[in-house]
């Protein structure tokens, strides 16, 4: 089953919340979330991969690293990716609507992680 949040001040409940990224010399990605409300820490999130408001462009950035053999092929990934970002993001903002899940992150993730 998945599980959907929206995250949520400790502090104050407040769900404006700011990304502060740090990128470290060996290319770590580490976002520390921080109230816009009240300034306090919320949660640090490490990332494999970041994909902005233009995922073409974040995956045709991660497919330059590469070598493959059709340009055919990274376009349709690229589309796919694209097409993949947008329905997603629209399905979470539909299901929170209707089932926002109660529990606290850690909660969620610890609960998978004893599966």
């Amino acid at each position: 089953m998945e599980h959907i949040k929206r995250e949520k001040c400790p502090v104050c409940g407040c769900t404006k919340l700011i990304n502060n990224v740090l990128i470290t010399e060996k290319g770590e990605v580490k976002v520390y979330v921080e109230c816009s409300n009240c300034g306090s820490f919320v949660s640090r999130y490490t990332l494999k991969r970041y994909t902005s408001n233009k995922p073409y462009e974040s995956l045709l950035n991660y497919y330059s690293k590469r070598q493959y053999d059709s340009g055919r092929v990274v376009l349709k990934n690229l589309e796919a990716f694209s097409k993949e970002i947008e329905t997603e993001f629209k399905k979470v903002k539909e299901t929170i609507k209707s089932r926002e899940e109660t529990k606290k992150i850690e909660e969620i993730i610890a609960g998978l992680e004893d599966n």
